[in-house]
């Protein structure tokens, strides 16, 4: 194991455990955070992960199913999200 693997592990244990995960959801809902948030979310690939996480989310919301279909269509165009 090198160095950059140990440095790794320490980051994943540190983002895995609630003080991590807490520091996540501070930074998040920060000014900051939400700055950093925009700037990807308006790159293609910050887009694209944005489609994937809200697809993956869809499925667990307890609405309609023919209102997750108006949904995926919609994410499905990228024209129609500004991509």
């Amino acid at each position: 194991m090198n160095a950059i693997d140990g440095i790794q592990g320490l980051v994943a244990g540190y983002l895995a455990s609630p003080k991590g995960q807490e520091a996540i959801r501070s930074f998040l809902s920060s000014p900051d955070g939400k700055e950093v948030i925009d700037a990807y979310l308006a790159t293609p690939q910050g887009q694209q992960m944005a489609r994937l996480l809200l697809m993956r989310a869809l499925d667990g919301l307890s609405i309609p199913e023919e209102v997750k279909v108006v949904i995926r269509n919609a994410l499905a165009e990228p024209g129609r999200l500004g991509a």
